[in-house]
């Protein structure tokens, strides 16, 4: 690995790159809205069309649209490639500190990184002595630091130049064979199933990284729902889970269509059944249509808070089972990453409500520090409780801890550059699933996590969490808890879920949210205001401002 030298970094302009990957982003949304209008075109055409012709016609057509994917697939890697050398603006931003902090101190810093003290020169020869140790000290100082920032510059360069060069090759290979030329034997086991795709997000981010677009298009057509597991670069979640959304929601409606041309006399009210049978036929047939109907609407949810794909909002997550995850801002290049878990009553048909919070959260977090590159994710990940009486027990949020706690380590492992701060923060029974996915056997890949209007986590202290890489000891300063005085969640919720976490013996940083209470004359004289359960992310309300504070890492008491 070569080290990049003092002047390359303090040459680098990290915002070009942002702005190619940006551009390389554009032309790839373009070229795949071309791509529908395509198919859907050819399906026009051919509709009704036998025989031999139309046979022919509708392999060319398949031919052409998996040499569309592979193009798409190889320009989605050139923008990854082109947002991680963007990520080089943090390690630019302090290597130009630690250049200036050298030059106040009158240090000299060598193109490799090397520091040296100035010269005490004052003659007496013991001041020299202590002067000359104290600059020493200084020079060595300033070099630690400056030394692995530029091993870091250098392997993201050298990386972004190889993965450019890999994405330019498979490019140029797509222009003379679109085919792509077919599976390679690496993936042939996944295919064939044989072979599973690794669950380590980890190992599955190396296996990804090591393929190219031919071979990761298969994987897609093998597997649609690919984009949502954990360990892949955001970039590729979106592009591929974009893809997958329009076709997750032609289905449902199909399916709703289906149920009705079946029994198109009861869609119109017409002919119900009479017997207890029949009832019951149409008992099944209703909720046949209601579920289909609530994944239709949960995909078209998710398409309305998408918006363009130059819009800053990335698809990571959406699957048959009602779950989606949108991340405002490319969590892999930012040097904040927080993700937003909500609680009861949270279908995928309301993540808008959850867009809303993430925008008010970036927003906050952006105040605390404009400089930072933030990415705050709105998580529905999970099967939140419908209702009160869903929240009263755990088993939810068991099963949503292991799915948080792949998603973390997942972010973790697609991340560019230097290290992220990470923060996961948890509303109401959203602070449950945390508890469960840091506590037994789990461990949480995050640096904070805030609990806000928690009933419980099923814990009843702060060092019973375990956050990857902080001591059990240090978890106060790691675990922050706010609750509303009016909110009755936090309340009452202890009664079930535990100890309330911004009570003292929890041990959590805890602190201050209130917002404005509804003035009704039957509210007055009650000393709870069931309104104020949601307003943690309203304007004006200080636990919104903290909680910013908390996701920048620029919390302090």
């Amino acid at each position: 690995m070569a080290r990049a030298s003092l002047s390359q970094v303090c040459g680098w302009d990290p915002t070009a790159a942002d702005r190619a990957s940006a551009a390389v982003v554009e032309a790839d949304s373009a070229f795949a809205a071309t791509q529908t209008r395509v198919a859907r075109a050819v399906d026009t055409a051919m509709a009704g069309w036998l025989g031999a012709a139309a046979t022919a016609a509708a392999v060319r057509a398949l031919s052409s649209q998996l040499a569309a994917n592979h193009i798409g697939a190889a320009l989605s890697e050139v923008a990854d490639a082109f947002a991680e050398a963007g990520a080089l603006d943090r390690v630019c931003a302090l290597v130009g500190h630690i250049r200036d902090e050298a030059h106040d101190s009158g240090c000299r810093i060598a193109e490799d990184g090397t520091v040296t003290g100035p010269h005490s020169q004052i003659g007496d020869l013991a001041l020299d002595f202590i002067f000359q140790a104290g600059f020493d000290a200084t020079a060595l100082a300033l070099q630690a630091r400056l030394v692995p920032l530029l091993d870091t510059a250098g392997e993201i360069d050298e990386r972004v130049g190889a993965r450019l060069a890999t994405a330019a090759m498979a490019l140029a290979e797509l222009r003379a064979d679109p085919s792509g030329g077919g599976p390679s034997t690496r993936i042939s086991g996944f295919l064939d199933g044989t072979a599973l795709l690794p669950e380590d997000p980890k190992a599955l981010g190396a296996l990804w990284k090591s393929l190219g677009p031919a071979d990761r298009d298969e994987l897609f057509a093998a597997d649609p729902l690919i984009g949502s597991r954990d360990g892949l670069p955001a970039l590729a979640r979106d592009h591929y889970n974009r893809v997958v959304l329009r076709k997750l929601r032609a289905v449902a409606v199909a399916e709703d269509r289906r149920l009705i041309d079946r029994h198109p006399d009861w869609y119109r009210g017409r002919n119900l059944p009479t017997s207890s049978g029949d009832w019951t036929r149409l008992r099944a047939w209703e909720a046949a249509r209601a579920e289909a109907l609530t994944r239709v609407a949960g995909y078209e949810a998710l398409e309305q808070q998408l918006g363009p794909v130059l819009g800053g909002r990335l698809l990571l997550a959406v699957d048959t089972a009602g779950h989606g995850a949108i991340a405002l801002n490319n969590p892999d290049t930012a040097a904040n990453v927080a993700t937003f878990v909500p609680g009861t009553g949270s279908p995928l048909t309301a993540i808008g409500v959850g867009v809303r919070r993430v925008r008010a959260l970036l927003g906050a977090a952006e105040r605390s520090d404009p400089a930072a590159r933030t990415s705050v994710i709105a998580w529905y990940g999970y099967d939140a409780p419908p209702d009160l009486a869903g929240a009263l027990g755990d088993r939810r949020a068991d099963a949503g801890a292991l799915a948080l706690d792949r998603f973390e380590s997942g972010l973790r492992a697609s991340h560019l550059g230097l290290a992220s701060h990470q923060t996961v923060l948890g509303h109401s029974y959203g602070s449950t699933v945390i508890g469960a996915a840091a506590s037994g056997a789990n461990t949480l890949a995050a640096d904070d996590v805030v609990l806000v209007g928690s009933p419980g986590i099923e814990v009843d202290n702060v060092s019973e969490l375990r956050l990857m890489g902080i001591p059990a000891g240090h978890n106060s300063g790691h675990v922050y808890a706010t609750a509303d005085p009016a909110d009755p969640v936090p309340v009452f919720g202890q009664l079930v879920h535990g100890v309330n976490p911004v009570d003292r013996e929890f041990r959590a940083t805890v602190f201050t949210s209130s917002g404005a209470t509804l003035d009704l004359p039957v509210l007055r004289a009650l000393p709870f205001d069931v309104f104020s359960h949601g307003n943690y992310w309203e304007p004006g309300n200080p636990g919104l401002r903290t909680q910013g504070d908390v996701i920048a890492g620029r919390y302090r008491q």
